[in-house]
């Protein structure tokens, strides 16, 4: 079919191929300089990047990636080098590596965090994994970005160790805020106990011996009462991470009634409110006991002319509005309420309370950081704090906390008392105390128990008469003793000799102390002081009879 254009001469397209050739190299131009600067981007990138054929053979590495080799590893990886035997004296890196491969290869895309290096230099990376195909996207290898990311992880635990700094230093200040109120029960409870035991030796000299019995029940239970405020001052005071558990809040406040007492002035009425049967919370009690006591604190502040501190929980259900208001999910929560007929606050005072370092108290008084860790130890367990307030009307502060669904941990078995028919027959007991009164007190007890008593006011002494030849059935000792020698150092020396030996640890001090060492043995209990003498011998008789049950 004939058409209108005429046929183009040789010249027109010789000027035209040579028109598509200048084209076709200007875009090869401006794909090597893409590459280039591609490249470029790659090589001086904060990544480290390599890149592997499927048979581990090392296709790509970037400037940075050879640089780090060099700086923590002493060489400089090539392109071509077999990646085993590269790694072959890098036994972590090969470690973290090998699970990884088959994934790639496998197409997965993901993302890890390690860490590399000795102990005492470990550098942390963020490594992101890609599988390394063709046009025909057929995997091919694979490759990785990773990225240093220690200063990061050095400053978040610094952060860490920062805000645990500020709950303890939290802690000893309301501590300090205690120690009026410990020491007035204190001295009151030693002045009852001095009265009860003067009464009871005048009673016996008149040999009114029931009315004796009775003023000696009262030294005892007053006794009871010091130790049982001794305790929980030292749980609080205790520095310790947080352990999560099941914690019922009516039992936990109950606990803490002696506490709160001590902490609050005569003049203000302390309500507990809370119900048993309520739903159980998952934290870690002694923070929890920690933010209650601070609250209090703060409740009691605010009712300089006394008042009424009231403690209570319910179980509520937060539907999803309510919860969106309350920025946490929907479900199911304890709301624990602690509320006062108090001075109250301002709204601009509400609104800042929980702000880290306000506070209204003068300087020196109050470091402006209560609030905010109970805050922050509410937020941390999955729950949220609400403050109501008004100037003039007292303050409510509510606590919703998740349920907990599982079931709280049995509790431990009260001990019963042994009876003569299970006694194990005397034994040799090594009895080292430094306190002359408990030493002769714990003697006398043994001895008329039918034991043979061999005692020492020292650890050294006690390590002296080991070496000598002395060879125990049981060694009843304190942790903390003078001579150089401590309980655990007497415990390891006993339990390294030939024949069996069970050890009984008694100590002052609080309950999880770190002063202890773990000894994962039936063979090893411990007894806090003080403790009554029937709870001694039903110590020593488990010990015992654990020991005679030996094979």
């Amino acid at each position: 079919m004939p058409t209108d254009q005429p046929t183009p001469t040789l010249e027109e397209l010789q000027a035209k191929v040579a028109e598509l050739e200048a084209q076709c190299a200007q875009r090869v131009d401006q794909a090597q300089a893409n590459s280039k600067l591609l490249g470029e981007l790659v090589d001086h990138s904060l990544a480290n990047v390599f890149a592997a054929d499927r048979c581990f053979r090392l296709l790509a590495i970037n400037r940075t990636a050879q640089e780090t080799f060099k700086r923590y590893r002493g060489f400089v990886p090539e392109v071509g080098d077999y990646i085993p035997q590269m790694l072959s004296r890098q036994p972590d890196i090969m470690r973290q590596l090998e699970p990884v491969w088959p994934r790639i290869l496998a197409g997965e895309t993901f993302v890890d965090i390690i860490a590399l290096g000795a102990p005492d230099a470990l550098r942390h990376y963020e490594i992101r994994y890609n599988p390394l195909r063709d046009a025909q996207q057929e995997i091919q290898g694979g490759y990785l970005f990773a990225y240093d990311i220690t200063d990061r992880v050095i400053e978040q635990e610094r952060l860490r160790e920062t805000e645990e700094a500020l709950r303890q230093s939290q802690k000893m200040e309301a501590i300090g805020q205690l120690t009026g109120g410990i020491a007035h029960d204190f001295n009151n409870l030693l002045g009852s106990i001095l009265a009860a035991l003067e009464m009871a030796e005048q009673r016996q000299s008149e040999t009114r011996l029931q009315d004796s019995r009775q003023l000696m029940a009262v030294a005892r239970h007053n006794t009871q009462r010091a130790a049982t405020l001794v305790q929980r001052l030292l749980a609080f005071a205790r520095q310790q991470k947080l352990v999560p558990q099941a914690v019922d809040v009516q039992q936990l406040v109950a606990g803490m009634r002696d506490l709160i007492g001590s902490s609050i002035d005569s003049h203000i009425t302390f309500v507990d409110e809370t119900l048993a049967g309520q739903w159980l919370i998952r934290v870690d009690p002694p923070q929890l006991e920690n933010a209650l006591l601070n609250l209090c604190l703060n409740a009691r502040d605010a009712m300089p002319s006394g008042g009424t501190l009231r403690i209570g929980c319910e179980n509520t259900r937060l539907d999803p509005d309510e919860a969106r208001a309350l920025d946490v999910p929907p479900g199911q929560y304890l709301q624990i309420t602690l509320s006062d007929n108090g001075t109250g606050m301002s709204e601009q005072v509400a609104q800042r309370a929980l702000e880290p370092f306000f506070t209204t108290k003068p300087m020196g008084q109050g470091s402006g950081l209560g609030l905010s860790i109970v805050y922050g130890f509410i937020r941390q367990s999955g729950g949220q704090l609400q403050m109501i307030s008004s100037k003039g009307h007292g303050t409510r502060i509510h606590l919703y906390l998740p349920r907990e669904t599982a079931d709280l941990p049995v509790p431990a078995v009260r001990l019963e008392p042994v009876s003569n028919a299970t006694r194990t027959g005397p034994h040799r007991v090594m009895l080292v105390e430094d306190q002359d009164t408990l030493r002769l007190v714990i003697g006398e007890v043994l001895e008329d128990y039918g034991h043979q008593v061999h005692t020492f006011a020292d650890g050294k002494q006690a390590l002296q008469a080991l070496h000598m030849g002395l060879r125990p059935d049981l060694l009843i000792t304190d942790i903390g003793l003078p001579g150089g020698v401590d309980g655990n150092q007497l415990a390891a020396a006993c339990l390294n000799m030939p024949q069996e030996i069970a050890v009984l640890f008694i100590t002052g001090y609080g309950q999880g102390t770190s002063m202890t060492k773990t000894w994962p043995s039936e063979r090893i209990e411990i007894l806090y002081k003080p403790f009554e003498l029937a709870v001694l011998k039903q110590h020593v008789e488990r010990l015992l009879e654990n020991l005679r049950a030996l094979p």
